[in-house]
């Protein structure tokens, strides 16, 4: 769709892939997201910088065996050594399986399931930012897990519960027809497999991070299983998704994804989280320290509050227009309370990604009926079968990414933030204007094929987004003061989260006052009349936050330190402890 992972949606899902666990610290001996101590934002930030230690080259000889390339399965045999079968076991089945294979297995059916309910582009919008909401979520999940131990465990009982909440709702989308289960209830039931997701990825992201800082030489290897599981797991679910949409129907992809989502259960049931039941005093020391980090909690509570506004309206009022006033509300308030409470150099950073991102109007709701729309619908459109727009594009742009990678970290991984921001910003605002070239149907008079020209703008737009990508979530693990990464990351992450469905819901009104508003009926080709205005509006207003820069961004370069050594405090100099 137009602004393909382009501008601070791109950071934003950086922050939930990659945040760290949100929550506060508990009892000593113990390791819960306050004490993460540089253990995921360190590691994140040495993966993505070449120029950082050293790339991810460990020191240890054996370690150094383990990131050997040609000797994968000595690799595992050591991390096995080291971290032990039961870790890997969990983060294969929450992270590869779930994470990485389900939850790109099922995003594409969701949009043709929309379709199949002849849901308005702008309402299917609203819909996609509620469910994407959870997200939103994780510092507030981490907040309770730390605070309210269920029979004196704090992680596998929250994910077990979660779990049942996700698998439960896959089975009754898969199971339960059209005439039953209203669209409703179906984003009900994608809001709740969001909320399994969120949950299992925060509180296992967690664990790992615990077990990185006990041994932090096999830390990058530990990262490295756990992203490469990711992709991999991603890119062959974006290669079947396809043709089993287009072959079984949008049902059997949820059908199938729910023993895989169940899959989850066994390694908590068999307690490979190794927990062990809290006692009275270590809740006590959770408590006491939840009580010195007020503005963190306040924070977490009030972004729940925003999140849950949101969802019930998204979910209830059908008004474009009440869900985007809504949503602008809600981004003023958590801009104007980040800002008082954090510390200038932190609150400045975190304004600028949300500003961008609520501002990058989405339109992928009517991007989509233009991309897939058959020749009864819409006779001039490019007609996308499911096999190319799901599977090719998406394995072509899996592919652009990882060069992406590549190539930041040859060219750009010592450029400032400035620099890097401002230049990648603008090659893909250029970039995104080849939206406008195909929705005007430019390239039909020029002799271009519709399947030539969107592979080659999601190849430059796939390349360039990782170079936006990679140094927001360097610049986020930087922001985090020693003894609060893990809150900070999932409160700063989840902000940017909470930006994408304000964007989503402004991009809704966007189209409504545009009058584009196809759902997949037939001889809807007016619809898309104004879509080309509406995809200059997505890619000229995140360029237009680069006058910001020399404002809220750093002139540092990635591999500065952006907070002084040793200091704790996320909210020194804040507005509100100057008052």
């Amino acid at each position: 769709p137009p602004r393909r992972a382009v501008g601070a949606e791109a950071l934003g899902r950086a922050g939930d892939e990659d945040a760290a666990p949100g929550g506060a610290a508990v009892a000593e001996g113990e390791l819960r997201p306050e004490d993460v101590e540089d253990a995921v934002a360190n590691e994140v930030t040495s993966l993505v910088t070449a120029k950082a230690p050293k790339g991810v080259v460990v020191t240890d000889s054996a370690s150094s065996s383990c990131c050997d390339s040609s000797s994968a399965t000595s690799g595992l045999r050591v991390l096995c050594d080291q971290f032990g079968s039961r870790l890997l076991l969990l983060l294969f089945a929450t992270q590869h399986v779930m994470k990485g294979f389900t939850s790109s297995f099922i995003a594409p059916a969701v949009p043709y399931m929309y379709k199949s309910y002849n849901v308005p582009a702008p309402r299917q919008q609203i819909f996609s930012g509620v469910t994407q909401l959870p997200w939103a979520m994780k510092p507030i999940i981490g907040l309770i897990s730390d605070a309210v131990p269920i029979c004196g465990y704090h992680k596998a009982p929250y994910m077990v519960a979660a779990t049942f909440l996700g698998v439960g709702a896959v089975a009754t989308i898969g199971l339960v027809g059209h005439d039953t289960l209203s669209v409703t209830n179906f984003v009900i039931c994608i809001f709740l497999l969001q909320l399994q997701m969120s949950t299992c990825d925060l509180l296992v992201e967690a664990k790992y991070a615990e077990r990185m800082r006990s041994k932090p030489a096999y830390g990058p290897a530990l990262m490295t299983f756990v992203w490469f599981g990711l992709n991999a797991g991603g890119l062959v679910a974006t290669a079947f998704a396809g043709p089993v949409l287009a072959r079984f129907g949008n049902r059997s992809v949820f059908l199938i994804s729910v023993p895989l989502l169940a899959s989850v259960l066994m390694p908590l049931m068999r307690n490979y989280l190794e927990e062990t039941p809290r006692s009275a005093e270590e809740l006590s020391a959770t408590w006491k320290q939840l009580s010195e980090q007020k503005e963190a909690c306040y924070l977490c509570l009030l972004m729940f509050a925003g999140t849950c506004v949101l969802t019930v309206l998204g979910i209830v009022w059908e008004s474009v227009w009440l869900n985007a006033v809504a949503a602008i509300t809600v981004a003023i308030i958590m801009l104007v309370s980040f800002s008082v409470v954090l510390r200038p150099v932190i609150a400045k950073v975190n304004a600028f990604f949300l500003i961008q991102t609520s501002v990058g109007f989405s339109i992928s709701g009517a991007a989509f009926y233009f991309y897939t729309d058959d020749d009864k619908m819409f006779k001039d459109g490019p007609h996308f079968s499911k096999e190319f727009f799901v599977s090719v594009i998406g394995i072509v742009s899996a592919i652009c990414s990882l060069v992406g990678v590549y190539t930041y970290q040859q060219y750009a991984s010592d450029w400032t933030y400035r620099k890097l921001l401002f230049w990648t910003n603008i090659v893909a605002s250029v970039l995104s204007m080849s939206d406008v070239i195909f929705f005007k149907r430019w390239n039909k008079v020029v002799g271009i094929p519709d399947e030539f020209f969107v592979l080659g703008s999601s190849v430059c737009l796939a390349v360039v987004a990782q170079w936006m990508w990679m140094p927001g979530v360097v610049i986020l693990s930087q922001l985090c003061p020693p003894g609060m990464e893990a809150t900070m990351y999932a409160l700063l992450a989840g902000c940017h989260n909470l930006g994408n469905t304000i964007s989503s819901n402004c991009g809704a009104w966007v189209l409504s006052l545009l009058k584009c508003e196809p759902s997949g009926a037939i001889d809807e080709g007016h619809q898309f009349d104004n879509l080309w205005v509406a995809s200059c509006l997505s890619t000229v207003m995140p360029a237009l936050t680069l006058l910001l820069l020399p404002l809220l961004i750093p002139d540092a370069k990635q591999t500065d330190s952006l907070l002084d050594e040793g200091d704790r405090d996320a909210m020194s100099g804040s507005l509100l402890r100057r008052w």
